[in-house]
């Protein structure tokens, strides 16, 4: 619509500035991609220091046996001026999962991830641990996910029979936060421990530990 004053001149409307998508990486400041850059290298380690602790104190009451499984690397080069000092390594081999264990005399394997949007996409899990927890599953031990939605402030355990059922579909785009709600085992918080992860493994491998 063209607005004209009474002497005949067009008035100039100003267009007010579009909205600008904070979220896509191209319209954040520099300050703000650093800041996501820190966000993203830091993501999970709390969350997994919360769970390690978590098994240190089951341990402790003779409950369960679960550890963080180390990564092997190879040692290159070592410090000629300090001993012990590591100055070059590699990774050995492509890493699996991150816990291990034994519980109700079955064997455990998990793998932990943390995100902080509303899903987990397919490529946030390796190929070889969709491949290893197929193989546990095969022997007949427990393997399941723990996820941690950090925006909701809430961990999820979900089995590995269900994640690989809907890996084997083909273009695959990965797992929201409403199919971990209808699928999963919210894992509650405490104290000491953080997570009351055993009941969590009770609650979702009731059939397989026998406690139906």
């Amino acid at each position: 619509m063209i607005i004209n004053y009474p002497d005949g001149r067009k008035a100039v409307l100003e267009k007010k500035d579009q909205k600008v998508d904070r979220r896509k990486t191209a319209n954040r400041t520099e300050a703000e991609r650093a800041h996501d850059k820190y966000i993203k290298s830091n993501m999970g380690m709390v969350f997994e220091s919360e769970i390690s602790k978590t098994c240190d104190f089951y341990r402790e009451k003779n409950l369960a046996d679960l550890y963080k499984r180390p990564t092997p690397i190879k040692v290159v080069k070592m410090s000629k001026t300090h001993p012990g000092m590591i100055c070059e390594a590699y990774f050995q081999e492509k890493s699996t999962t991150d816990y291990v264990g034994i519980y109700k005399g079955k064997y455990i394997d998990f793998e932990c991830k943390e995100t902080i949007h509303d899903s987990i996409p397919y490529h946030m899990i390796r190929e070889q641990q969709y491949d290893h927890l197929r193989f546990v599953q095969s022997l007949g031990g427990i393997g399941f996910f723990l996820v941690s939605f950090k925006a909701k402030a809430e961990v999820y355990l979900l089995r590995a029979d269900i994640v690989l059922k809907k890996v084997d579909e083909k273009h695959h785009p990965g797992f929201s936060y409403q199919f971990f709600k209808d699928n999963a085992v919210l894992v509650k918080r405490g104290y000491n421990p953080s997570y009351y992860l055993l009941d969590a493994i009770d609650e979702a491998f009731r059939k397989e530990i026998n406690l139906e």
